[in-house]
């Protein structure tokens, strides 16, 4: 997916994504984050969480902007 065309990049917090798109809390429970009640959620970007848990990032963020179109 195309960093133009996605909604959430990489480089957005968890927390300012969950406010924007409460839809992605459903993706974020699939990999078993808690995010919204992490401390690191309102400084975190989605690409070091998602390797700081041992998870694929662009993985991660395709299935999180399949979720909010």
């Amino acid at each position: 997916m195309a960093q133009a065309t996605a909604k959430i990049t990489k480089d957005m917090k968890f927390l300012e994504m969950l406010r924007t798109y409460p839809e992605t809390a459903k993706v974020l429970k699939k990999y078993n984050l808690a995010c919204a009640g992490c401390m690191g959620a309102q400084s975190e970007p989605i690409d070091l969480g998602a390797i700081n848990h041992g998870l694929d990032p662009e993985q991660l963020l395709a299935d999180l902007n399949a979720a909010v179109k």
